[in-house]
Formats: structure tokens, sequence, C-alpha cells
């Protein structure tokens, strides 16, 4: 289909190692051709197998342990007050209570001296210890004193409980507040207070919002997708269950998962899945897989990835790339990627694009060019070093996808 939209799934060949630059990795080079000019989405990440390449494509499910057993709620609520107190009320400790209502666009607070008097309001959730929430707001403030914090009430009715998390201030203007629930006694927080405890004044609160993150560790990753030239690195958005989130990984190859959307509580018994973003958006692009380079001694594996990516995609506007042949690799080993090579032309036909052979074509004649090809090598005139391209051979190979057209 002319100039349907490209995604190209592979490893550091197709990540442009050994090009001058990335405006020169053969994705680049392939949009930039005059008559194949389109929007090409370059996927590909250093010293990925065909199997990490295929699960972060969504052909390969990855699989996780949430240790807990949920992921919890996510805040993300903002309050302009002028559609009511929508949820607040006077924190009921000890009466008299504080006045709590409406002023214009603002939570007007009225105490009178009482004992822990303020304004509360019940989340609507259980935010667990480690949980990160961020209170910003305008305040206006007559009185000497105001504690703001995340309490640990029983209840709605209750409005009570006690601090999970608090800080407090005497001057008005606009407020960021970082709070991590556990900070003060309480492990857990479900309301959010503003307190003005015994003092005699009034408040007036603007521009509400609160945001709340709790990072979730995920164990027993089937795939470690989140890795790069062999080292564990990036972050991958993508959906567990309900959750819309972030999974990272830290340097060590612990995962975590943040959410990015609100919502309750998710429960996540046993193993679950991770769906990559990613996975979802093959349906209108036209694929362009170049995968199997690393893991190239297990040709069964290999195949079956490709499949899987192949199937994910559930439609047929997609290429599938020869792997290449390396200089260090053994006579053994380049007759296994011929022959790797020989069964994907036979499964794929016209949508597999022989790119030992179009490299091997481009061969500039000399004597240590003809010689590689002998060697069933891709010239060295095209080679960065053993096995990644330059930028000649990344535009040998851009053509090559490009004028398969498929």
């Amino acid at each position: 289909m002319a100039n349907r939209p490209v995604t190209v799934w592979g490893d550091s060949l197709s990540a442009g190692a050994g090009a001058s630059g990335a405006r020169l990795a053969f994705p680049a080079q392939a949009a930039a051709l005059p008559r194949a000019a389109r929007d090409i989405d370059n996927r590909g990440v250093g010293g990925q197998t065909s199997t990490q390449i295929a699960a972060r494509q969504g052909g390969v499910p990855i699989t996780v342990t949430v240790p807990d057993g949920a992921i919890p709620a996510r805040i993300d609520q903002n309050w302009d007050f002028t559609e009511g107190l929508q949820g607040w009320g006077p924190r009921r400790a000890v009466a008299p209570y504080a006045e709590v209502a409406v002023d214009g666009d603002a939570l007007r607070l009225t105490t009178v001296g009482t004992a822990q008097s303020g304004a509360q309001l019940w989340l609507g959730a259980t935010l667990p210890s480690g949980t990160v929430v961020t209170v910003e707001f305008d305040l206006e403030i007559d009185a000497p004193w105001l504690e703001v914090g995340l309490v640990n009430a029983e209840s709605a009715a209750q409005a009570s409980g006690g601090w999970a998390a608090t800080t407090g201030f005497s001057q008005g203007g606009h407020k960021v507040l970082n709070f991590t629930v556990g900070d003060a006694a309480e492990p857990q927080a479900t309301a959010l207070l503003f307190m003005a405890h015994t003092q005699i004044g009034s408040y007036r609160i603007r521009n509400l919002r609160v945001v709340s993150d709790s990072p979730v560790a995920l164990s027993g990753q089937s795939v470690d997708v989140l890795m790069e030239s062999g080292a564990p690195a990036g972050e991958m958005p993508a959906q567990i269950g309900d959750a819309a989130g972030i999974v990272r990984t830290d340097a060590g190859g612990n995962w975590s998962f943040t959410r990015t959307s609100a919502g309750a509580e998710v429960a996540c018994p046993g193993t679950v899945t991770v769906i990559p973003d990613s996975a979802g958006d093959t349906g209108t692009r036209t694929l362009w897989i170049w995968a199997g380079r690393n893991n190239h001694t297990d040709p069964e594996v290999v195949k079956s990835d490709i499949a899987a990516m192949v199937a994910h995609a559930g439609h047929g506007h997609v290429l599938v790339g020869s792997v290449l042949t390396s200089a260090v690799d053994s006579a053994p080993a380049r007759q296994g990627i011929l022959q790797l090579n020989s069964d994907l032309s036979a499964i794929y036909d016209d949508r597999f694009v022989d790119l030992m052979a179009a490299l091997q074509a481009a061969s500039d004649g000399g004597a240590e060019d003809s010689a590689d090809v002998a060697d069933d090598l891709v010239p060295r005139s095209l080679r960065s070093d053993a096995v990644h391209l330059n930028d000649a051979g990344y535009g040998v190979v851009a053509l090559a996808f490009s004028e398969a057209r498929y």
C-alpha cells in the first residue's frame, strides 16, 4: 500500500548502530527516499533477541507477578468549588466543628478554636505506605497557622483519624506540597485534611488538585524487554488489567509500574499480563521486521517469534528482513544463518526481503569485498564492524525494504 505508515521492529541494526547519526539509520534513510516518503517509526533496540522484540510488539505475551496482589488506586482530581463542596466537610473530632462552605470559587474554612478543627475530604481509596501525593492549591489565610496533610480515617462519616503525612505554614499563596504516605504515624491514608486545630480565623482554598502516585514492584517478568545492549534500561507505557501506566526498570533489572490515569484499585492475583502500548498500533501500519541476529543459534525460536509478530499484526502488510552473518561467526554458524534465511524466504515468499543478497550485490568489487561475499559475509565496504553496517550499508537496506513496498 503506497505511503502506508511503517513501524520497524528490530535490534541494533534497526536502531542504526554504526551509522554516523540517527538520520542515517536505515529507517530514517528509507523515510527520506523521494519515491517512498512516509512516516516510519523506528522501534529498534540494541542487543535484543527476536523474543524481546516480539514481546515489545505484542506478538509474544509478557507476564509478571504483582507481589501485593493489587495495583493501588490512583487519584487525579481537581476542585474549583463552583459546583458545591464536592465531598468536603468539617472534620468531626471535637465539637463545635468548623464551618466549611463554598465561597464563589473557593472552599471557605472558618474555625472557632476547637481542637482538631478543620476541613476534611474522604479520598475514596486507601493509599498505602510509600504513595506520593501531590497537593496543589491557592490559599488565602486570615489566621496564624494551617496544617495540611493526609490522615487515616476509618470512614467518610467519621472524618477524623491520625496523620499519615503532614506539613504546616502561616502564609498564603500558591502551594505545591508533596507528601509520602507513612512519613507520619499512620501507615496508610484515606482522607485529605486542612486543619486549623485551635486557631480562630478563616481560610480560602482555590484551584485545588490532588494527584497520587504509587509505584508497584513487579517480579518474574517472562520476557525482559527493558534491556538495551545487555543492560537494564528504559521504560514502557503499558496496561496491566484496567490500569494504564508506565513500566520502568532500575539498573539492577527490577521492574516497577506507576499508573498514569485515575482509577480504583486493580486486583492482580497470580500471574498477570503486561500489554505494551506499542502492541496496539500495528493495525494501521506496515511492519518491517528485522529480528533474529542476537539469537540466530535458536532458529526455531526466531521463526516462531516472527510468526507471532506477523499474526499479531492482523494484516498482510508485513516485510521480514533476512538475518545478517557476522565476520566473527564460525563457518557452521554462517551456514545456520543461511538456512534460517532460506526457511524465512520459503515462509514469507514475496514478503521476505533478502538483505544479505542486496548487500552482497552492492559490493565494491574489490578483492576484500569479493572475499567477504565468497565467505557468505556482508562486504566490509558496507560494514562499520563485524556485523553492523555503515551509512552506505544502511542505505542499501533502506532501499531494499522500500522497493518491496508491501
